[in-house]
């Protein structure tokens, strides 16, 4: 998940960071101490989750918060106790945290967080990609399964394969219900397989090794899906 930190407070954003640090679902970390900074970042980047100061001194949190998008995940940092109410006016607002932050209830706001993004599908039903000095769309739909290969990922689709940089945490943040992972190198297309026996997903002319950790999870998205 990308992340963005508004705190007029240098240490409280400090601590922050170094909570983000200490979670793998958070990938990537911008700081602001500035309210109208932070909404400049906002408006040019896609944020998963903002950890946003409720009392700025330059522009409220409040203000903020009617400039973000419902899909993005807002974190409230606050001082006061009763703010629990009035968060359940906004859609974006997932969790809050009260003065002095404690690591267990960041964490805890953070796996809510994960639990909104990852039941978000990609509208789009596309993607693009980056290959060497070229950028591909790619049609979700088409893929059979994604691969990690080292540094990077293999889109396998049936009439072509593309290789680009990223990671498998930060491609499942994109990817609509419909994929599961099924490997720690693989993530399959529900909707393209053929068979499943033997520990094995085929799809095509491919047969992709299913591990004990995720067959039960595959097993479950089969039949919520059906």
């Amino acid at each position: 998940m990308r992340c963005l930190i508004v705190d007029d407070d240098p240490l409280i954003c400090d601590l922050l960071e170094h909570f983000c640090s200490k979670v793998d679902l958070i990938t990537e970390v911008t700081v602001s101490n500035s309210g109208f900074e932070s909404v400049n970042l906002i408006g040019r980047n896609n944020f998963d989750l903002v950890l946003l100061d409720y009392d700025l001194p330059d522009i409220t949190g409040k203000q903020i918060l009617s400039l973000i998008s419902k899909e993005t995940a807002v974190i409230m940092i606050t001082s006061n106790k009763d703010f629990g109410y009035e968060s359940y006016d906004y859609d974006q607002i997932v969790d809050y945290l009260l003065k002095p932050i404690a690591f267990d209830r960041f964490f805890r706001g953070v796996q809510k967080t994960w639990q909104k993004i990852s039941n978000r599908p990609n509208q789009k039903g596309q993607i693009f990609l980056k290959e060497g000095n070229s950028i591909i769309k790619v049609a979700l739909d088409q893929v059979l399964f994604i691969k990690s290969a080292g540094n990077y990922l293999e889109f396998v689709s049936a009439d072509k394969r593309i290789m680009t940089i990223m990671t498998m945490k930060e491609i499942e943040q994109k990817l609509s219900s419909n994929f599961q992972r099924i490997h720690r190198s693989y993530v399959v297309n529900i909707e393209q397989i053929d068979r499943i026996s033997n520990g094995e997903v085929k799809i095509k002319d491919h047969e992709i090794p299913i591990s004990a950790t995720y067959e039960n999870d595959l097993i479950r998205k089969i039949n919520l899906l059906s």
